[in-house]
């Protein structure tokens, strides 16, 4: 009888500790997939990008449904409990579309046979909806691992590295429209035509106020630009030398005005620098009729910016590094002509360089 009962007991506790979740995971010998030994490295073709890509879509869709993304971690491995963390992380957004799951490497390790030992790190980078609808852009290295002889068991073994991701909501791109009746413009004359630009006294304060008030004293007048690139910018200032690249209203040298509502657009007025907070006098106007699509993707810009450069041009990796004050709304053809001068290969013109002949401020 007494044997009977134990029996009983231990057919209740196996039954018992088959149905708690990730049990059998708590008795598997843990693997630190971070210290395999690599044999080899691959590049990946379109059936590896593929099958990356089909996981990572359906880990994505899947994020909010435990049960089904815990089928798709290596039960085996030591960072187990730090990606259960990560996927309660990402079940936290409303919506998560997955931009690019880029395979950063790709490489087979020791020790398992040839349906087992494909490994790859992971770029994703997504955009992630917030319930009070803002939009985050998130990029996290994943490791994965080929666990099995299907294309679909790849499976997650640890996050490389998290994104504390950044805000790419849309802004307001106030630098694009035309100038308000009474406000005041900048009209700067040159032999190549006249530009008008509108100035962001209250995005770029100081440099607004430098660059006005340097031009009031007509310092910039007879001024050549010295450095002039077609497709990239036109550039003036003390750029020959003989005069101090550091001088302003300020004495010398002023910090940066960053502000996420401006951009190195095609057509936008910046100060020129030499590092931070290093803006004296210089200032270039973007003439790129185009931008590089590379750029856009090692940044994190407002959505509707990313959609403007596509559309105009411009530069952005040059943002949050040069104070954008001022943008070009009409005479961007002049602009052009003096950016399509014959330079050598520092940019300065061959033949007599196009000059500023005077700058005015007048109410539009």
């Amino acid at each position: 009888m007494k044997k009977q009962t134990i029996a009983i007991i231990v057919l209740c506790l196996v039954v018992t500790v088959m149905n708690i979740p990730n049990v059998s995971a708590a008795f598997l010998p843990l693997h630190n997939y971070a210290d395999e030994v690599q044999l080899n490295q691959f590049r990946p073709h379109g059936g590896d990008k593929q099958e990356i890509n089909d996981f990572m879509a359906l880990f994505i869709s899947k994020v909010k449904e435990t049960a089904e993304t815990n089928k798709m971690i290596a039960q085996d491995s030591t960072l187990r409990i730090e990606l259960e963390k990560y996927i309660k992380s990402l079940a936290q957004y409303k919506e998560i579309k997955i931009e690019s799951a880029t395979i950063d490497k790709l490489y087979n390790v020791e020790k398992y046979d040839a349906y087992n030992n494909y490994r790859a790190i992971v770029k994703l980078k997504m955009l992630c909806y917030t319930n009070d609808k803002k939009v985050i852009e998130k990029t996290d290295s994943l490791g994965v691992a080929k666990l099995g002889k299907n294309t679909t068991d790849w499976k997650l073994w640890g996050v490389i590295w998290k994104d504390s991701g950044i805000d790419v909501s849309d802004v307001k791109l106030i630098q694009l429209g035309k100038p308000k009746k009474g406000e005041e413009i900048c009209v700067m004359t040159t032999n190549a035509g006249v530009i008008k630009m509108r100035l962001f006294h209250d995005k770029a304060p100081k440099a607004v106020k430098n660059f006005k008030e340097l031009a009031l004293q007509a310092y910039y007048n007879d001024m050549p630009f010295l450095r002039v690139y077609n497709n990239f910018m036109i550039q003036g200032g003390a750029l020959d030398g003989t005069e101090d690249e550091g001088y302003c209203i300020y004495g010398h040298f002023f910090e940066d005005e960053f502000n996420r509502d401006l951009f190195n657009f095609r057509g936008a007025l910046c100060m020129g620098n030499v590092g931070p907070n290093t803006n004296g006098n210089q200032f270039y106007i973007v003439q790129s009729p185009i931008v590089d699509q590379q750029y856009l993707d090692l940044s994190s810009l407002p959505l509707n910016a990313e959609a403007k450069y596509k559309e105009i041009g411009g530069r952005a990796y040059l943002d949050m590094r040069y104070t954008v004050f001022g943008h070009v709304f009409e005479g961007i053809e002049a602009v052009d002509k003096i950016a399509a001068q014959e330079t050598d290969d520092d940019g300065k013109p061959l033949k007599d360089p196009m000059k500023i002949l005077k700058i005015e401020f007048i109410k539009y």
